[in-house]
């Protein structure tokens, strides 16, 4: 994948107000409403991803009626959410296929580890880079220090989307592939709202 090409920052929600935009969206059926939610406590990050990785599904269940309100309410999070409305739109692209449709190829490989699985998914929320060895298809190791961005699970297996500071692009490892995962000191917290529409237009082609 491309290196991040330098356009301007948009900009960055703190991650407790993305929390209190989308508990009043989703959950107090509030999106692009003129009445604000009082006291909205910010939702379990686990929950918030999950609810995430069921709209994009939304499109892939044959009916058209649950497609269109999928979309009507991607719309409404670009406008009130736009860190979500980037994560559902990457979980549309790269995030849709169950393991059932894993393909004969990668069949054989190796599970991701869950020891790892847990160090990436506290890594995204926390904002922390990490580091590892990896080793790609063509069996070559390099080691890498990276900004974590999102997990997503396609059909040959779990992947890490990040913004690679080794190579000064956005890459995608294979979790199974890496060795040695660790946390590193940073917070890119900042920086995360542009690096995820960075990666977006990279994976889709043009801006959100």
């Amino acid at each position: 994948m491309g290196d991040l090409d330098g356009r301007a920052a948009s900009p960055v929600l703190t991650r407790r107000g993305l929390g209190a935009r989308l508990a009043g969206a989703v959950l107090a059926g509030g999106v692009g409403g003129g009445s604000a939610v009082a006291a909205v406590p910010a939702p379990d990050p686990d929950l918030r991803d999950a609810a995430l990785r069921g709209l994009a599904l939304a499109q892939h269940r044959g009916d058209p009626v649950t497609a269109a309100a999928a979309r009507a309410a991607l719309a409404r999070l670009a406008e009130t959410d736009p860190e979500a409305a980037i994560l559902t739109r990457l979980y549309q692209l790269l995030d849709v296929r169950p393991a059932a449709y894993w393909q004969e190829a990668a069949a054989n490989e190796p599970p991701a580890r869950a020891e790892d699985l847990a160090v990436l998914h506290g890594a995204i929320r926390a904002c922390a880079p990490v580091a590892f060895g990896y080793t790609d298809r063509g069996g070559t190791v390099t080691t890498r220090r990276a900004l974590p961005l999102a997990l997503v699970h396609p059909a040959q297996g779990v992947k890490l989307l990040a913004f690679c500071e080794t190579r000064e692009g956005f890459r995608q490892f294979f979790v199974r592939a890496m060795t040695g995962l660790s946390l590193q000191p940073g917070d890119f917290s900042a920086d995360r709202g542009a690096l995820l529409q960075g990666l977006l237009e990279k994976e889709e082609g043009g801006p959100l």
